[in-house]
């Protein structure tokens, strides 16, 4: 594997990291601050520009408090400054609604900045009913 791939996985699971402790400003590091930035949670409309997802952010850890979420399934493509991560996102209910593991299909696109590589874009979406496809792995494997 090399460095970039690293990198971008690196940031990857950062930002799983952050989700999963609702570490807001390790988020707010994560993300590029543009009007360009879009981010698709579950369920939501589309929410364009940094000042948007930030406040969504916000409200998200407010209201969850830290969630146990990890990738799995996860495959980088590299476009020179641009990468592409599509992923499973394993999301323990167990905490929220006493239930188990939801997953939704995420793409998460980065964007090499100053040596860094941010997230441009976040788009997930649940999964059809039934098409669960994974057991939770250990805490942020890369399968």
């Amino acid at each position: 594997m090399d460095a970039a791939t690293q990198a971008i996985l690196a940031a990857n699971a950062s930002f799983y990291t952050a989700l999963s402790l609702a570490d807001f400003a390790l988020m707010q590091r994560l993300w590029v601050d543009s009007p360009e930035a879009v981010c698709v949670h579950p369920g939501w409309p589309a929410l364009h520009g940094w000042d948007t997802i930030r406040a969504s952010w916000q409200d998200i850890f407010a209201n969850q408090g830290p969630l146990r979420v990890w990738p799995s399934d996860v495959q980088v493509r590299l476009y020179g400054q641009t990468a592409e991560v599509n992923c499973l996102e394993n999301i323990d209910m167990s905490q929220v609604r006493g239930t188990g593991i939801l997953q939704t299909r995420a793409s998460n696109v980065f964007r090499l900045i100053d040596g860094a590589w941010k997230l441009l874009e976040h788009h997930a979406l649940p999964l059809p009913s039934g098409d669960s496809r994974t057991q939770p792995p250990e805490r942020f494997s890369f399968n």
